[in-house]
């Protein structure tokens, strides 16, 4: 089963709408789309949420990586105003179709826009310029949208036997990669340090002695424990394929610091869980691509143009 970039955008996207959504700006008009305006608040909403996915996704380096010929910059810049249509669209369509928000997700919306402000730095929320009672119609939209989705994903048919053959085909692969690792990390912050806690470790130190000696957060929670599937595991950490059970890995080199890991213990899904787990990966993927292909054709009438005087003082957030 080959990994699916296509399902890490499409959790992009979505790490993006759970923070965003449309509204009106009183502020100057960077972009319009179709007949709706985008102010520069809006816009730059979308572009730190866009930003800040790509870099949890592929670290700080992913602002000098090449996509396909595409910078970094080019492709978030694509994302988040294929975001704000994709938004509008679901705009378009609830209005349509007669779907709104109760009360109580208006009040989720605006305990997110609190959150948001609790969470972003006040270097970023000065790039940004949004105001709280427009940050709040931002997060109803993204609402808005998730009801849209949903909406438009439950009319999509999955056929059982397609989804029979999904599972006898990737079952193995399936019970490997959502087999939970339970995990004990140390965190320092030099290789050389890291290298000697790996040796430690492997002649036979306590894990948990050498997380109280060495690392450099000792007040995080769990003392460092975690519990991960195995293929995040693999993927977070670049580790091998044949991870075993009490086997020391490291030195890794991560953004803040070099990690040493132990397997501590591992569960391996039943068959039953692994059959239930393909039914819902498979819907979802089915699901996935109906909704995509919706949105896309809703998506075709508009045009998109950016209002140059003021697109091109935008400013980034790396």
């Amino acid at each position: 089963m080959k990994r699916k970039w296509k399902g890490l955008m499409s959790l992009l996207l979505l790490l993006c709408l759970t923070a965003c959504g449309g509204g009106d700006s009183a502020d100057k008009t960077v972009l319009r789309i179709g007949e709706r305006e985008i102010g520069r608040a809006e816009y730059m909403v979308y572009l730190y949420t866009t930003s800040q996915s790509f870099e949890a996704a592929a670290g700080e380096d992913v602002w000098g990586m090449d996509f396909d010929g595409q910078t970094a910059d080019q492709l978030v810049e694509e994302r988040t105003i294929n975001t704000l249509q994709s938004v509008i669209a679901a705009e378009d369509y609830a209005t349509a179709n007669g779907i709104s928000l109760t009360e109580e997700e208006k009040a989720q919306a605006e305990l997110a826009a609190e959150q948001f402000f609790a969470g972003v730095s006040e270097e970023d929320l000065k790039k940004i310029q949004v105001e709280e009672e427009e940050l709040a119609k931002l997060m109803e939209a993204s609402y808005l949208y998730t009801l849209v989705h949903q909406s438009i994903a439950e009319e999509c048919q999955v056929d059982a036997g397609e989804t029979e053959a999904y599972y006898q085909e990737n079952k193995d692969i399936l019970q490997t990669e959502y087999t939970t690792l339970h995990v004990q990390s140390v965190l320092v912050d030099t290789e050389e340090t890291a290298e000697k806690v790996a040796e430690q470790a492997r002649n036979g130190a306590d894990f948990g002695e050498l997380f109280a000696t060495y690392d450099i957060q000792p007040d995080e929670e769990n003392n460092g424990k975690v519990s991960m599937y195995q293929g995040q595991l693999q993927a977070l950490f670049g580790l091998p394929d044949n991870l075993r059970v009490g086997e020391i890995y490291g030195p890794i080199q991560r953004s803040n610091g070099y990690f040493v890991l132990q397997i501590m213990a591992q569960e391996t899904p039943s068959a039953e869980e692994v059959r239930d787990l393909a039914e819902r990966i498979y819907r979802s993927d089915v699901q996935m691509a109906y909704t995509e292909a919706r949105f896309e054709e809703m998506m075709k009438s508009q045009t998109v143009e950016k209002v140059a005087e003021n697109w091109d003082s935008l400013e980034k957030f790396h």
